[in-house]
């Protein structure tokens, strides 16, 4: 359904003022410290090696560190941050893991253009602080993976990951070793594990098996996952798809008229039956010619009217009323990211490895492996599914102004998702929801959520929304930076969106 070989890759441009940036060079740097090496109570083949590093880095007053978690032959990058208000009668420290999407996209980009304690500043050159980073109330902890991605590596001639199933394995044992082990102050939780665009698929299937592994040994450190907050999610490809149209032909994502004419949509509206027909058949048998004879019908009758003229100069996927600068971001400060990130003295100061010559914020070789295994092509609604049996929250939060991940999409999966909850959810109407930005209250979007019960005899009851924001794309804490803290900082305290 995509030209790109990073379809799904959540990039945009700062949209908000610079505030105090200063370039690498101005500062003093430490020497860095010497690795901390934990071995897993679990596995042999998992450890964790971690240093601290100070604001020479990433421009935030909160103790941060970064590392590798090496599992035979790969070997996963994470830096994590500390909250920045800590509740001094808790008894755990709650935790947030951020994973960007792709396949193939490197965390790196949430943290420096999105939702980090730091944002890459206007020159590449250094950092600067976000006050709207998502530690507010949270630590948070990033990674690059799978393995092959940003600074994650694997050793030499080992093959590269190509299914979230696999990287879901992975990244459970390490959220087990790096709560009971390297930050027992996470020990409880409560842990919300949030990303956007492909994350839709990264999320699920890491919740899902964070539940089964609690459950198989209940006598191992547990990992104490409460809710997930996907972002603008690829979690249903079929109904992306469907999203397309509505997106496109309506004025319903907040635009004063339609982005397309009457013919294209007409077009695109009467190749959609049988777009919708072939993903089903997809949906019910996996197999990989199958898949990919059903994302060549969906790409050449509806995907490709807007996705084969968004390039550099052309249309953007991310945010319909948007331009794009480059090829495959479409947001030309995503290339500072690169240019920051690849500094020999960043480069010294994490630690990375000498043979590791170059970071980049894409991995084609992942993306490649992901589309040729069909990871790309299945719905991801069990898992959610097996998740709020589980009696996981789940919140789902949109970007109304995104195509590649759209909001009409969201909201046709989520109200015919079949779970106990679904009578009620679907019953709902969408209401709209407030926030303060720049010191004035005023609507920012729309949602709708319930709360079930979903095991007799305990009291639990299970969260699931839907929440809109207006005026923002793909990357919601980068375009609406204020009120995508807001959000999350509800959505944690367990508060209403009223």
């Amino acid at each position: 359904m995509r030209p790109s070989p990073l379809p799904l890759l959540a990039f945009a441009s700062l949209a908000w003022a610079s505030i105090q940036q200063v370039p690498m060079g101005q500062h003093d740097t430490e020497a860095p410290s010497d690795f901390a090496v934990y071995q897993s109570d679990v596995s042999p083949s998992h450890s964790i090696r971690i240093k601290r590093q100070n604001s020479t880095l990433c421009d935030t007053t909160v103790d941060q560190y970064t590392g590798w978690l090496d599992v035979g032959y790969k070997h996963l990058f994470f830096w994590y941050f500390a909250a920045e208000e800590v509740a001094s009668d808790a008894d755990s420290s709650p935790l947030a893991l951020w994973l960007t999407g792709g396949p193939g996209g490197s965390s790196m980009l949430g943290m420096l253009q999105e939702l980090g304690p730091c944002l890459i500043n206007d020159h590449g050159n250094g950092t600067r602080y976000n006050p709207y980073g998502w530690n507010r109330k949270t630590a948070l902890v990033f990674v690059d993976q799978p393995a092959g991605v940003g600074f994650s590596y694997l050793d030499e001639g080992e093959p590269v990951p190509n299914n979230s199933f696999s990287s879901a394995a992975d990244m459970q044992v390490f959220l087990q070793m790096f709560v009971s082990q390297v930050f027992p102050q996470h020990a409880d939780g409560p842990l919300v594990i949030t990303g956007e665009s492909y994350a839709g698929h990264y999320l699920p299937t890491l919740g899902a098996e964070i539940v089964r592994q609690n459950k198989l040994h209940p006598k191992q450190a547990q990992v104490p996952l409460k809710s997930l907050a996907i972002g603008n999610g690829y979690v249903s490809p079929l109904d992306t798809a469907f999203g397309y149209w509505e997106t496109l032909c309506t004025t319903n994502p907040g635009v004063k008229e339609p982005v397309f004419n009457a013919t294209r949509c007409d077009i695109m509206a009467t190749n959609m039956p049988r777009c919708l027909d072939v993903a089903k058949t997809c949906y019910n048998h996996p197999d990989p010619a199958i898949c990919a004879a059903a994302e060549k019908v969906c790409w050449d009758g509806v995907i490709s009217w807007y996705d084969s003229e968004s390039y550099a100069g052309g249309r953007n996927r991310f945010d319909i009323t948007a331009p794009c600068d480059i090829d495959d971001f479409c947001y030309a400060n995503t290339a500072l990211i690169e240019e920051y990130l690849n500094l020999p003295p960043i480069f010294a100061a994490l630690g990375v490895p000498p043979f590791l010559k170059n970071f980049t914020v894409g991995s084609d070789a992942v993306a490649e492996a992901f589309t040729l295994s069909n990871d790309l092509g299945i719905s991801m609604i069990p898992e959610v599914q097996y998740l709020l049996a589980s009696q996981i929250d789940i919140l789902i939060y949109q970007g109304n102004l995104d195509l590649a991940c759209n909001t009409a999409g969201a909201k046709r999966w989520t109200n015919a998702m079949p779970w106990k909850g679904q009578p009620a959810f679907a019953a709902k109407n969408l209401v709209p929801w407030t926030s303060v930005v720049d010191g004035k209250e005023m609507e920012v979007g729309m949602w709708k959520e319930v709360n079930i019960q979903m095991i007799d005899g305990d009291e639990k009851m299970t969260r699931f929304a839907l929440v809109t924001i207006d005026g923002s794309g793909h990357m919601v804490p980068q375009d609406q930076p204020e009120v995508a803290l807001d959000m999350l900082n509800r959505w944690l305290a367990g508060e209403s969106f009223k």
